[in-house]
């Protein structure tokens, strides 16, 4: 778990001044579930330095909290394609592979994220019960 939050407390960092005070101002916008403000200082983030994964990995949840899955998925993979090890981007693209009925796609995903984060709760038992179940359809 310390190590867990030494990791996003990495993510988190940007390296510029401007950009980590829009973060935190985004940061608490999500904490007040102001989406809109969160996803505005989200979407600066990632025109300033489109190059920062944690940028693209908050808009995406903010993007899963306001239901447009699609655009979740978009920003997930643009965090996985700069970060490939974002256990927070992989487990998120789990859930909506989950919540759209992509089992397959959830699994693969999960699998992902418990191979970078092996201690990633709830991992576990969410890939045992995709596993039974799919393995149930193929029979």
């Amino acid at each position: 778990q310390l190590i867990e939050q030494a990791i996003w407390r990495v993510w988190l960092v940007s390296g510029d001044d401007k950009v980590d005070a829009v973060m935190a101002k985004g940061m608490r916008a999500m904490v007040l579930r102001d989406h809109a403000a969160a996803l505005d200082a989200f979407d600066e983030i990632v025109r300033l330095m489109p190059g920062f994964a944690e940028g693209w990995n908050k808009r995406a949840t903010i993007f899963y909290l306001m239901g447009n899955y699609q655009a979740s998925i978009a920003d997930i993979k643009t965090t996985l394609a700069l970060e490939p090890r974002h256990f927070g981007a992989l487990s998120g693209l789990g859930q909506i592979c989950l919540m759209q009925g992509d089992e397959e796609k959830a699994l693969e995903a999960l699998e992902a994220a418990l191979e970078v984060h092996p201690h990633l709760p709830g991992a576990d038992s969410h890939i045992k019960e995709l596993r039974q179940r799919i393995k149930g359809r193929k029979i």
